[in-house]
């Protein structure tokens, strides 16, 4: 029981420096833990963090938990293919080249081509 509290406070702290730092852009600046759905926050963790953030990440949320929530939504978006590149690499030890991820369905540019049609 004491291990999942430390880990409660661990990941409100890593969310307090993140969303003091401006990373929840989209979001209240009073925004607390609780008001934000652990997909999001990992999403946001993983796209606007620096290295010691996502490090920290993968140890409070998990690697499986963290690669969902990367497959779910930045895998595809050809925005961060370096980014990708990197997480596939170091975090998900997949030998992977940028082809790869251009050659993954673009679900962000499928999304505005319809609402252009």
């Amino acid at each position: 029981m004491q291990l999942s509290k430390e880990n409660y406070k661990q990941k409100v702290k890593l969310f307090e420096r993140l969303r003091d730092r401006g990373i929840f852009w989209s979001y209240s600046k009073e925004m607390q833990y609780e008001d934000l759905p652990e997909n999001i926050f990992i999403e946001y963790l993983l796209k606007y963090g620096d290295f010691d953030e996502i490090k920290r990440g993968f140890e409070l949320f998990g690697k499986r938990a963290m690669k969902k929530v990367w497959e779910a939504k930045l895998k595809s978006d050809r925005s961060f293919i370096k980014l990708n590149l990197m997480l596939a690499r170091v975090f998900f030890g997949m030998d992977v080249e940028s082809d790869y991820f251009k050659e993954t369905e673009n679900a962000r540019f499928e999304k505005l081509k319809l609402l252009t049609s």
